[in-house]
């Protein structure tokens, strides 16, 4: 496990934020359980959003659906569904159930580029930040960089 640099800020439970944090990655672990369940395997499944998903080359899921993907990698390996396949529509539609989370709330909160990583422990969410002169939101808090040190070391034990 990696750590964060400091200077590094907690979202705070009772926030909506982190609220809404929470329920996505309930709904992604669900998503990935019920594809696991149907089909098998998730090894080498993605998902950019609910128009385009497919599976990495070489992978198990490839070798289960190449027939219903494209033939041709469009980047780094990767082959979208065909919109004709029969296993499209259902797919679509799991993706759909998952909560979004705006991708601009942590630039909304920390600034512009100026996030480095987040991190889950234990139910808690970390972000490492490169300037911390200008966060003032009620959302998040700031963590000493001991304090932070010492919940990874507790997840490590």
């Amino acid at each position: 496990m990696q750590t964060l640099d400091a200077p590094i800020y907690e979202v705070k439970q009772d926030s909506e934020w982190y609220k809404a944090e929470v329920q996505c990655k309930s709904d992604r672990q669900n998503f990935y359980s019920a594809l696991k369940d149907k089909f098998g395997t998730i090894e080498g499944f993605a998902y950019y959003h609910s128009e385009y998903f497919g599976v990495a080359a070489g992978s198990e899921a490839y070798e289960l659906f190449k027939d219903e993907v494209s033939k041709n990698p469009k980047r780094h390996g990767f082959h979208p569904f065909k919109k004709r396949s029969k296993y499209y529509k259902e797919i679509k539609e799991m993706i759909e159930a998952i909560a979004e989370v705006s991708p601009f709330k942590a630039h909304d909160v920390f600034g512009l580029n100026n996030i480095n990583a987040r991190q889950w422990i234990d139910g808690r969410l970390f972000y490492g930040v490169r300037q911390d002169e200008d966060i003032t939101s009620e959302e998040v808090t700031p963590v000493a960089f001991k304090d932070y040190l010492q919940v990874v070391m507790s997840k490590l034990d």
